[in-house]
């Protein structure tokens, strides 16, 4: 009989040790200053001796602090970070006072998670209470989830459970990498695009499909309203994009008057790949081979959290909202109806 997933991890705890991590601190805080997507509410930790340290990004300008404690449910709570009013919890580490001021978990933009050891598909070795996998399991799931490392202890694979819960992305010495599935080349070059806008994208790829919107929201178990569509129209001779709810339709007339044109029609799905470089039913909100005008419909303004096409008929990221109208240059206005 085989050993089991616990004894697997209890096997490579063992094997990894307690290194000491700490010399890659300022390192690991360089590749991260450097990476565009720390942005908002992140919700850090406060390192032990022997951890990466990332106090380095606490003075961002761009960045709102947080580290979590230990409530009486034993349980992980956000509070904002105040160095002046840390207290020691009986394991041996600083956490935020009881007093300290709550961070809402909708408001979390990003957590940065320390880890005994990660591997490629973003699967963590923990120290084996199970605090990070219940805490991941509460947040929306757009948060970006980023696992603090060293090269030294990224591994082959890392032994899970159906608990366990992975990273999106892994930053260590050597810089700031997406983990986990596999993607088409036309995903990655989504990824790509959005980083240097902003955006974390973390593709998720449904087999079943998500060509169009009712297809994505069946997939992804969300309101269809929460489905970002990208769809390209011409306004009069110009190419344009708009990114409408789910649950909406664009209203021709709206648009042209928005982009003070004389008419708007629907680019034919077989000519979007000429215009945008990616295929209809999956035509990304970034990335484009050309740069076109945007406008975000104000029917997504009902979600923080909206899902965004990743170049292909079958793949979709979550994002934030602002996130998405910033990175894309967007205006936003009405321009659909319901249905």
């Amino acid at each position: 009989m085989g050993a089991t997933v616990a004894e697997q991890k209890a096997a490579l705890r063992a094997v990894i040790g307690n290194p000491d991590q700490s010399a890659a601190s300022d390192r690991v805080v360089e590749r991260l200053v450097d990476f565009p997507p720390l942005f908002g509410t992140v919700v850090s930790y406060l390192a032990m001796p022997t951890e990466i340290d990332l106090r380095g990004i606490e003075d961002l300008d761009r960045v709102r602090m947080a580290v979590p404690r230990i409530d009486e449910a034993n349980e992980l709570v956000p509070h904002l970070l105040d160095r002046t009013s840390l207290v020691r919890h009986p394991f041996g580490f600083d956490e935020p006072s009881p007093t300290a001021a709550l961070v809402p978990l909708e408001e979390v933009d990003v957590v940065l998670i320390p880890g005994r050891a990660f591997d490629a598909r973003g699967r963590r070795l923990g120290r084996g209470a199970g605090y990070y996998d219940r805490f991941l399991t509460r947040l929306p799931r757009g948060v970006v989830r980023i696992g603090v490392a060293t090269d030294d202890t990224v591994v082959d694979e890392v032994p899970t459970d159906d608990r366990d819960q992975s990273v999106d992305w892994l930053v260590t010495e050597s810089g700031v990498r997406r983990v986990g599935q596999d993607l088409q080349e036309a995903s990655l070059r989504v990824v790509d695009a959005a980083v240097g806008v902003g955006i974390a994208a973390a593709p998720i790829r449904f087999p079943e499909g998500t060509k169009t919107s009712k297809d994505a929201a069946r997939a992804i178990g969300c309101d269809l309203g929460a489905i970002a569509k990208s769809l390209v129209f011409r306004v009069d001779d110009e190419p344009v994009l708009v990114i409408c709810s789910g649950d909406h339709r664009v209203d021709e007339r709206a648009l042209a008057s928005f982009f003070e044109g004389e008419r708007a029609t629907v680019v034919p799905i077989g000519e979007v790949k000429e215009i945008s470089g990616f295929a209809g039913g999956g035509t990304p909100a970034v990335g484009h081979t050309i740069r076109l005008r945007t406008v975000v419909d104000t029917s997504l303004g009902r979600y923080r959290w909206v899902w965004s096409a990743a170049g292909t008929p079958d793949t979709v990221y979550p994002v934030a909202l602002d996130r998405l109208v910033a990175a894309t240059g967007a205006r936003v206005a009405t321009v659909s109806k319901k249905g």
